[in-house]
């Protein structure tokens, strides 16, 4: 269905004074439908306003005679009462700048890039919010002078209807608005594989004492507050419905994600927004939030997944809120279905329940074995269960400790079973959660493992994301520097879904960079995840870093890694996440293929041409990746 923020052509005024950028800027909102004026300086910009009545206005973070955010300032104080939305352009996404360029008056921040959709859909965005909020203001106006006539009442009536999708408030989708659009989404939703759509219902913790403190005005002000945070921290995702659906109670939906796990990082990105300090009349305090997250594979109707969804978030007010949970009910809906499974998953370890499944690391020039990455399972009676169904469950307790380590150390075991029979691995790489950051013993028990087998330190390669990195960076760092002193390898995952800056990422005691699968899935046709995979493979190369893209899943996607230097490559390609016991039957087949034509396109996907009877795995280009978390 069409999303009620599909651009229409207006103007905007662009405050730029280099002319490259000026020409890109112009030709390329130009192709989206926006008409763009341009101007070198604010001064020139504030003669301009008047004269030019634009829709938005884009400012560059620096110009020649001073700074953008200054000039931002300037025209938000020239434009008076008229809500014209102001974005700041900037060449580098930091927390500093985008902190100083809402301070400076700015309605959003954008990193310069040539991403010209989402730039054009983002403005497109904030004129439709301007115009509404205008509307509503313009509508009580009338509301009042024309009270009491019958004439008008119609015409309010009228009006009324067509506002009812839209929050006066916050300008995000009302309650009616968010259920109807959800729905659309979910019904045209192709999630396949470990795909999932997801639900965050997100609710502010005690936020009725802000209120009877405070007052409206001050609660008012926190909940735009918050809907504009949340509509930054995930401003470029297709496939998003977002709502306010009462007071305090906020739900976004997203379409398509490629775990379980993703739905987990994108509500620790929530809360990371929330927790920072608010300023409201002087008065500094934080707001924070509790999230309750549903999830689906298959098509279904939105108010299952709100009521899921608020189940999963009683839970989070019940730990004391500022954190998220999500709903269990593959074995079931009910207390004692999860009462039970919790249970069972507490004897997992001892029963040797748990799995792990393993998937290569390839070299993309030589297609020789880099390494493999452990993934875990449960094998719970029957049923191989997959992370996002048991470990939410597992971060409740202290479980999630006890299967780290023992991943670690059974992954470790492994690989050296496997170079005893001459299978060579080079590396083992093992998910961590972040709260393993906090325990001591982690790095004890990595010690111990690695002194148990004989292996050497650099064997082993501990994951985590980046997002629960940066969520406690001072603590990371001593941890992090910790574990580097016993001469294992780390990793950042899911590298660009987070919010590191320059400054931390050279402080981190890193050796890789893994790029998420985001920005591989349209890697061979689009121009603007192209260029971002080479901004990071670049990166990497500056900081002395190595890269691994994940999920790759078609020839044309391993064309490019190849081209852009990205050191390593995993996904449905080489081969699915596979028990120890059929890796060797699998190097055997692989070691017999060669590669195939670089610039072949159709026939195999794999891109690879077998000697011998070893089957190659068709897969089609629209694969999604296998899970990936411990």
């Amino acid at each position: 269905m069409d999303s009620p923020f599909a651009p229409h052509r207006f103007r905007i005024l662009l405050v730029e004074d280099d002319p490259a950028w000026q020409h890109l800027i112009v030709e390329g909102l130009a192709e989206q439908g926006i008409d763009v004026q341009t101007v070198g300086s604010a001064a020139r910009a504030i003669e301009s306003l008047d004269a030019a009545f634009p829709a938005a206005v884009l400012v560059d973070a620096f110009l020649p005679e001073g700074n953008g955010f200054d000039a931002c300032a300037r025209l938000r104080g020239h434009m008076g009462d008229r809500a014209i939305p102001i974005v700041v352009l900037a060449g580098q996404d930091n927390e500093a700048s985008i902190e100083r360029a809402f301070e400076s008056g700015a309605s959003d921040f954008f990193v310069k890039s040539l991403q010209w959709k989402l730039l054009a859909q983002r403005l497109s965005q904030l004129v439709a919010t301007a115009r509404l909020r205008s509307e509503i203001v313009s509508s009580r106006r009338r509301l009042d002078r024309a009270k009491g006539l019958a004439a008008r009442a119609s015409q309010t009536a009228r009006e009324a209807r067509d506002l009812a999708w839209r929050d006066a408030l916050t300008g995000w989708l009302s309650r009616t608005g968010f259920l109807k659009l959800a729905q659309g989404l979910l019904d045209d939703s192709q999630v396949s594989g470990e795909q999932r759509a997801a639900l965050l219902l997100i609710d502010l913790d005690r936020f009725k004492r802000l209120n009877d403190s405070l007052g409206t005005d001050a609660g008012d002000e926190t909940l735009c507050e918050v809907a504009n945070r949340l509509q930054r921290a995930f401003r470029n995702l297709p496939g998003l419905a977002m709502g306010r659906l009462a007071s305090d109670e906020f739900a976004i939906l997203f379409q398509s994600l490629p775990t379980g796990r993703a739905a987990e990082r994108a509500a620790q990105i929530a809360l990371t927004a929330l927790r920072r300090p608010i300023d409201c009349g002087g008065l500094e305090f934080v707001q924070s939030a509790s999230i309750g997250i549903a999830l689906t594979r298959i098509p279904c109707g939105i108010e299952s997944m709100m009521v899921k969804a608020g189940q999963a978030l009683s839970g989070a007010k019940l730990a004391g809120g500022n954190t998220a949970r999500t709903f269990v009910g593959t074995l079931g809906s009910s207390d004692r279905d999860r009462f039970d499974l919790e249970n069972a998953l507490h004897q997992a370890l001892d029963r040797d329940e748990l799995r792990l499944h393993y998937q290569p690391i390839i070299d993309p020039a030589t297609h020789r074995l880099a390494g493999l990455e452990a993934l875990m399972r449960w094998q719970h009676d029957d049923r191989l269960l997959y992370p996002d169904e048991f470990i939410p469950l597992a971060e409740e307790t202290s479980l999630i400790f006890r299967m780290g380590e023992w991943a670690v150390g059974e992954a470790l075991r492994q690989t050296s079973r496997w170079r005893e029979a001459g299978l060579m691995v080079p590396t083992v790489s093992v998910n961590i959660h972040v709260r393993h950051l906090e325990q001591p013993e982690l790095a004890e028990a990595v010690s111990k493992a690695l002194e148990s087998t004989g292996l050497d330190s650099s064997t082993l390669e501990l994951e985590l994301t980046e997002t629960g990195v940066m969520r406690d960076i001072k603590r990371s760092l001593g941890s992090l520097h910790g574990l580097k002193q016993l001469g294992v390898r780390l990793a950042l995952d899911d590298f660009g879904t987070g919010y590191s800056s320059l400054a931390y990422l050279t402080q981190l005691p890193i050796d890789t960079l893994k790029i998420d699968r985001s920005f591989i899935d349209q890697l061979g046709e689009n121009g603007q995840s192209r260029a971002v995979v080479r901004s990071i493979t670049a990166l990497a190369q500056a900081l002395g870093l190595s890269t691994v893209a994940e999920g790759v899943e078609t020839r044309s996607q391993l064309d490019s890694l190849r081209a852009l230097g990205c050191n390593e490559v995993q996904g449905y390609l080489f081969a699915r996440p596979m028990p120890a016991d059929d890796l060797p039957q699998w190097w055997s087949g692989f070691q017999g293929m060669v590669p195939g034509p670089v610039s072949a396109r159709g026939g195999k996907p794999p891109g690879f041409v077998a000697r011998g009877n070893f089957p190659i795995l068709p897969m089609a280009d629209s694969s999604p990746l296998g899970a990936i978390y411990v």
